[in-house]
């Protein structure tokens, strides 16, 4: 999805966890591999890179001249992204907190659903390396063929947010803390996989992350939820891109029977 539906997603998922809004910022951290370009989705869009480059990320928009030789090119790309990070924390007025041990989960969380998110825009590598293969959207995309010109390159992306963001499905919710959504998250990626990642993914993960498991119960509940969420985007997909899929054959078959005529 684009930046601003991962600012304002992750902005919805740390309500419902209440922690601090600012740090939906660290939604856009994974974008740090967006140049080179053959990093794109390659380098920071895993789990296993999360704990480190959040606490990266923190640190940089936090602490001024703030560095780590041992992880420099990271620092080097916070620091190249750091405008454009601010620019979204100032267009809602938002100032992240001193920075304690508390505020990792809750960038964690942020970091997290940037990768979730991204199994709707195309296949994901979520938990490489320690498992290469993809999580993905795949029954929506057979369905709705090629679709990413016209929502990026229209006003649908903005209509489909907008939707998305206002729907009754975040009021009705339950709080639950960032730990538990993260690891409800997990198992959404790794059931999105064609059945070629498996449960086991998700302790190595969180033991990455630094997170402890949590109740079976709590997790079974959020994950239900992220269901109904992953139904309704699917639904506003269909409803805004098929539809438009639709009118532009019709205005092909169009253009083509006038020429046609004229020959």
């Amino acid at each position: 999805m684009d930046s601003q539906t991962h600012v304002e997603f992750a902005d919805k998922l740390l309500a419902l966890s209440r922690q601090h809004p600012a740090y939906a910022v660290a939604s856009l951290f994974p974008q740090i591999d967006r140049y080179p370009h053959v990093f794109h989705r390659m380098y920071a869009h895993t789990v296993f890179k999360a704990r480190r480059l959040t606490e990266t990320g923190l640190r940089v928009l936090t602490q001024d001249g703030w560095s780590d030789d041992t992880h420099a090119y990271d620092v080097q790309r916070f620091h190249e992204e750091k405008a454009r990070f601010q620019a979204y924390m100032q267009a809602q007025s938002l100032t992240l907190p001193d920075v304690d041990p508390g505020a990792h989960e809750a960038a964690l969380l942020a970091y997290v659903s940037h990768l979730y998110l991204d199994s709707f825009n195309q296949p994901t590598q979520p938990f490489a390396p320690v498992s290469i293969y993809c999580s993905g959207q795949w029954r929506m995309w057979e369905q709705i063929g090629d679709f990413r010109l016209t929502l990026y390159t229209t006003p649908v992306i903005g209509q489909l947010r907008h939707d998305l963001m206002r729907h009754p499905l975040w009021t009705e919710a339950d709080a639950c803390t960032p730990s538990v959504q993260i690891e409800a998250m997990l198992e959404r990626l790794w059931r999105q996989s064609l059945d070629r990642i498996g449960a086991s993914i998700v302790a190595p993960s969180m033991q990455a992350m630094g997170l402890s498991r949590n109740s079976p119960h709590e997790v079974a509940r959020a994950r239900e939820f992220f269901e109904a969420f992953e139904a309704l985007l699917v639904d506003l997909h269909l409803k805004y891109l098929v539809a438009d899929i639709d009118v532009a054959a019709s205005e092909v078959s169009t253009h083509a029977a006038r020429a046609r005529r004229a020959v």
